[in-house]
């Protein structure tokens, strides 16, 4: 009887279960390397619609502000994010500015912003938490006006990222605020 000297090849028991325990433990740090990149991915996400947000807001807000001629709102107003203004606009075919009222309020439910303009309101932001307030201040030696805005808004649904921006804004089409740069004296020879 002669034996043979081939080798049997082939995976026993013992090396299929390691595999199969090695594959799954790799299986497991990728997945959760995957899943840890989306939470990245998603706070990254909301926090560039926050700024968006925050953005057009504000450039809105400093539109108004940048063509008010008054700002009727008291202290107490603007403390509770109420700003009601009087600004320029020019109608089309007119050469002559009008004056038209512009106010913005918090909504009843906390969230958003609205906008009234000529009647009409606009409702930014309806799924954010907007939180707003503005303060009158008085700068330089000649008391100039100019306006502290400060906006908070938080990213839905759970609200747990919030962002908050302040600015100041020199109020400088207020008529007051243009006397002081609009005193010019002529040079005497």
């Amino acid at each position: 009887m002669q034996q043979s000297n081939q080798k049997k090849s082939g995976f026993t028991l013992i090396e299929a279960v390691v595999s199969a325990a090695i594959a799954a433990l790799v299986f497991v740090a990728v997945s959760r390397m995957m899943v840890s990149a989306l939470q990245m991915s998603r706070t990254g996400s909301s926090h560039l619609t926050n700024l968006l947000a925050a953005d057009i807001v504000l450039q809105q807000i400093l539109l108004d502000l940048k063509q008010a001629t008054a700002i009727v709102s008291d202290d107490t107003q603007l403390a509770a994010g109420k700003l009601e203004l009087e600004k320029l606009y020019w109608e089309s075919d007119s050469a002559n500015p009008g004056l038209t009222a512009v106010s913005y309020r918090l909504a009843d439910d906390g969230r958003g912003l609205l906008r009234n303009s000529e009647g009409s309101d606009h409702r930014y932001y309806p799924d954010r938490r907007i939180s707003l307030s503005f303060r009158r201040v008085k700068v330089g030696t000649r008391n100039a006006s100019g306006l502290i805005i400060d906006l908070k808004i938080s990213t839905p649904p759970d609200e747990t990222e919030q962002h908050r921006f302040r600015r100041f804004v020199y109020l400088e089409s207020l008529p007051e605020n243009r006397a002081l740069v609009n005193d010019y004296q002529p040079v005497q020879n």
